[in-house]
């Protein structure tokens, strides 16, 4: 991949910072899917007390750089598998090379589920949306807005899969379950009919059922 005049006066501006010794290029940028528009999605580590972070436009170019402390460097969680798959830019030792393969454990782990209660109350939560965005006003269409931002991560929660941004999730669609990927083409359309969203809901969360009607306490 080659490197940018925008990139290269990044690392110059984080090279004067001496408490920085780890630099990862992470998201687009770094996996070949930059487009017009991507930010530089960069990550710090070094000796400093608190994560910041830096949203500037760099020679007509949005910055998103994370700054973090030494000790997320040391113990990478789950808020952190944005950064897997990242590219190298510095490193002290191997330590970003040890960081990213306990990345890449974590995720090969996979997600922990949630409650059998909670992902039902998600299917629930669906259907009732998309009853209720059927009135036209304009508190139905901020809930329209709203369900169709919440299917794309219920759609991995619900499976038992990593939600990865919208990105990579609707690329992961496209590749391993087309008919719901072209479900969320149709729903997210300007425009859509409800008819769409319907059924983009029934794809995700399955059919309204009357599950709980005499289990009220179990």
């Amino acid at each position: 991949m080659a490197q940018t005049d925008a990139l290269d006066r990044i690392l110059a501006e984080l090279a004067r910072d001496a408490r920085l010794h780890t630099v990862l290029l992470y998201g687009s940028r770094a996996d070949g899917s930059a487009n017009q528009g991507s930010d530089y999605d960069i990550a710090a580590f070094g000796e400093v007390a608190q994560l910041r972070r830096d949203t500037r436009r760099i020679d007509g170019e949005y910055l998103d750089l994370f700054v973090y402390p030494d000790s997320v460097l040391a113990a990478p969680e789950e808020e952190h598998l944005k950064l897997r798959g990242s590219r190298i830019l510095r490193q002290r030792g191997d330590e970003a090379t040890r960081f990213l393969a306990e990345l890449d454990a974590i995720y090969a782990a996979g997600p922990r589920r949630l409650p059998a209660d909670e992902l039902q109350a998600r299917r629930d939560w669906a259907h009732k949306m998309a009853a209720r965005i059927a009135r036209g006003d304009v508190e139905g269409n901020y809930r329209r807005v709203w369900l169709l931002t919440a299917l794309l991560e219920d759609y991995f929660e619900l499976r038992g899969l990593w939600y990865e941004g919208p990105k990579k999730a609707l690329r992961w669609l496209k590749t391993h379950d087309e008919l719901s990927g072209l479900a969320f083409d149709k729903a997210l359309r300007p425009g859509a009919e409800l008819a769409a969203i319907e059924a983009l809901v029934v794809r995700v969360a399955g059919p309204l059922t009357g599950h709980a009607d005499n289990n009220l306490t179990s």
